[in-house]
């Protein structure tokens, strides 16, 4: 991962425009204030895949977190169940 670039927040407002330009094409900036980091500025692309990597991730330890439990099923059952439910739903659909 590339290195952010570390800015004061008075200095992102004298170029705010030139900033959001910049940002579309660099990593995210870190905002300081009084020298104290204290927000940090990306792309809005660059936080769709930050926000899409989070949910790959959330997604993945709920699977381990299930797989820990016990809570899994074989091939054969997750087709069965599939099966069903579809059965049920297309005999729903006949009948009203």
């Amino acid at each position: 991962m590339p290195t952010e670039e570390i800015i004061s927040l008075t200095e992102f407002k004298n170029d705010a425009s030139g900033w959001i330009e910049r940002l579309q094409h660099q990593p995210p900036v870190i905002l300081t204030q009084n020298g104290k980091g204290r927000a940090v500025v990306q792309s809005y692309e660059a936080w769709q895949q930050s926000q899409n990597a989070l949910a790959m991730l959330q997604l993945i330890a709920r699977a381990d977190a299930d797989v820990a439990a016990g809570r899994t099923f074989t091939t054969e059952e997750v087709f069965a169940s599939a099966q069903a439910r579809l059965n049920e739903h297309l005999e729903s659909r006949k009948r009203g």
